[in-house]
């Protein structure tokens, strides 16, 4: 039997309270297609071959019933929106929409959904909008009577709520009578997105997210941001305002190199209808702070890796300085005002800017400084986190690290980034708890276990969990100094993804949580605020990792343990009272166990999640001390919340 006492009035060092959150990429469709709630595919009709070789405007776009359907660009409803569709025919003829990955979506009885489009028609002329199953089944249809608007564009909108369930749906756009329209920006929303925002998210997406409760989220990216070209790289400018204002981008997780099992996702594309405004907004509905990483004038270093000029940075600094107004300006401010326009008159209340996403070496950091000079000066109160590279050692992250030795002072905290095999991850338990802690804080900004690192389908199994799970352990003991943690990456579609492993899957009716999210939403909704003393009464087994911490009130006692033996482990904890005394207090006890290779999936989405339950107290007489006996059972991670009133 192993024997712990913690020690609540021993504390050793602070914990952030920012230590846990979560970390957003529009990799594995998770963007459009996924988390924003969209359900119209190349709905502006702007898909492109990124070489210039293939017209993809009519992606996604099947015609139907005879309609001539072609792609027009005079006189179009914005510089972004260069295209549009006009459909000729008679009367029932028109086009429908294959919907993201051409899967359609999905509908409930009952359920409610809020179309917008703009049409332009020189003789009148009505829309007919159905939803159809692929058996032909009407679930929902609405007649849309269109003005003779000439060369003039006019918006339409109207609602529509299904008769019936179905898990694949597409929206058919029909010719009401004989004659010709042009259309452009057709959408379709579910009017039950998150929090009831008319452009917003999925809502059982974002609910699984916000169950985390991540006290960051980074965003967008990732090699989202460095791009793979200067046209491709993100810029937030073009995300923001009216959606006929907002152009279309190729997504780079589109590229052949990153497809699995032979897949496609040539139809990836960024509408950014998910833009910075609607990234604020969902951090501030989840009760996570903003962390955007910014373009440091670089595209990625893996590929072309394009280098602005050092005479020509002050472009991509001005973007931070006004990201900065956009997001904490006063709305009478040239960017507060397009923020308070988009119907948020208060500020975001940005703390934290990324300035490059796993850079390195001397052209990152030479840019870094430019930027760090004009941002320190003019904004000292936002805090600045640079890059350590792509990997957690050698030659990069050394340059790194001997850079931040002679500039201590010009960055609150490094991301670090590691995606290393179980056998890395347990070896590294330890890696914090001899950092300089007068160099910058760390952020531990992407991290996976890959149970096969050589290969690109790693799983998403225990014993990844498990394994992380460990490594936590020893990021919480050190919480003072590595000040942020995020799992990546965050979301991916089934069937369709880029990259694995993720930490939550979906489709169009279902999303689930990896047994990597139980473990990281245990972490983080059971942490305290100061790492307290616990002894062991002989030395721990090397299969047993644990950390405690107290709560700000000093009524609850966390204690976080993991078993990575093969056998269960006997233990014994004796507790000393955080409070008066442990009278009428109370423990609930919540556990994971379960073979290594065990997966969750959408048929059995929890078959590797925690179970909670009360455990019994043995209080000493006059209630200053107690204990608790517990199996702790193999490939096990328990966390206990012992409750003090």
């Amino acid at each position: 039997m192993t024997e712990l006492t913690i020690i609540p009035s021993q504390k050793i060092n602070d914990i952030s309270p920012m230590l846990y959150g979560i970390f957003f990429e529009d990799i594995n469709y998770g963007g459009d297609g996924g988390l924003y709630a969209e359900l119209i595919a190349n709905r502006s009709f702007e898909y492109y071959d990124r070489d210039g070789r293939t017209d993809r405007r009519k992606d996604c776009w099947e015609p139907e019933g005879g309609c001539d359907f072609s792609i027009n660009t005079r006189f179009p409803i914005s510089r972004a929106h260069g295209n549009y569709a006009r459909l000729s025919g008679t009367a029932g003829s028109g086009f429908f929409n294959l919907g993201f990955c051409g899967e359609g979506f999905a509908v409930r009885e009952g359920q409610t959904f809020r179309f917008s489009c703009h049409a332009r028609n020189a003789a009148p002329m009505s829309l007919i909008i159905r939803l159809l199953g692929r058996d032909g089944t009407s679930y929902a249809e609405k007649k849309l009577a269109l003005v003779r608007a000439g060369h003039g564009w006019a918006k339409y909108t109207c609602t529509l709520t299904s008769a019936g369930t179905c898990d694949c749906v597409r929206a058919h756009f029909l010719l009401g009578r004989d004659g010709t329209v042009d259309l452009d920006l057709l959408s379709l929303f579910p009017a039950d997105t998150y929090q009831g925002h008319p452009n917003g998210m999925r809502r059982d997406i974002a609910e699984i997210i916000a169950a985390l409760s991540p006290k960051f989220m980074r965003f967008p990216g990732g090699c989202i941001v460095e791009g793979r070209s200067f046209e491709n790289m993100y810029n937030w400018k073009e995300t923001i305002g009216a959606l006929s204002r907002r152009r279309t981008n190729w997504n780079r997780w589109q590229m052949d190199e990153y497809q699995i099992d032979g897949r496609s996702s040539e139809d990836y594309f960024q509408s950014y209808g998910l833009g910075f405004f609607e990234y604020f907004q969902f951090c501030e509905d989840i009760g996570a702070k903003p962390v955007p990483v910014m373009n440091a004038g670089m595209t990625c270093q893996w590929h072309e890796g394009l280098l602005a000029d050092m005479d020509r940075l002050d472009r991509w600094i001005q973007d931070v300085l006004d990201l900065i107004e956009f997001a904490n300006g006063d709305a009478d401010s040239q960017w507060g005002g397009r923020r308070a326009a988009m119907g948020h008159p208060g500020p975001f209340g940005l703390e934290y800017i990324g300035i490059g996403n796993e850079q390195w070496g001397e052209a990152y950091f030479e840019r870094y400084e430019a930027f760090q000079k004009v941002l320190s000066r003019e904004h000292p109160e936002i805090r600045l986190i640079t890059c350590a590279g792509w990997n957690s050692e050698g030659k990069d992250f050394d340059t790194a690290y001997t850079w931040m030795r002679a500039n201590r002072d010009k960055a609150y905290a490094v991301d670090e980034h590691f995606y290393k095999s179980p056998e890395w991850f347990l070896e590294n338990v330890r890696r914090y708890d001899n950092y300089d802690r007068t160099l910058p804080k760390v952020f531990a900004g992407e991290y996976a276990v890959h149970s096969s690192p050589e290969t690109a389908r790693r799983e998403n199994n225990w014993q990844a969990a498990l394994c992380e799970a460990a490594f936590l352990t020893g990021i919480e003991r050190n919480a003072d100094h590595v000040v942020m943690t995020c799992y990546a990456p965050l979301l991916a579609r089934t069937g369709h993804n880029q990259w694995q492993p993720n930490l939550i899957w979906f489709d169009n009716t279902h999303v689930y949580g990896t047994p990597s999210y139980y473990v990281q939403k245990l972490f983080s909704n059971n942490t305290g605020t100061a790492l307290i003393r616990t002894l062991a009464k002989a030395s721990l087994p090397d299969t047993l990792k644990t950390v405690s911490s107290l709560s700000e009130d000093g009524k609850h006692i966390y204690c976080k343990l993991v078993n990575l033996a093969a056998e269960p482990e006997e233990l014994l904890l004796n507790l000393q009272a955080p409070c008066r005394a442990w009278t009428g207090c109370s423990c609930t006890c919540s556990v994971i166990t379960a073979p290594p290779d065990a997966v969750n999936s959408h048929q059995f989405p929890e078959n590797v999640s925690p179970r909670t339950q009360q455990a019994a107290l043995d209080i000493a007489p006059g209630g200053q001390t107690a204990s608790l006996r517990l199996t702790l059972p193999e490939y096990s991670v328990a966390v206990l919340d012992f409750r003090c009133s």
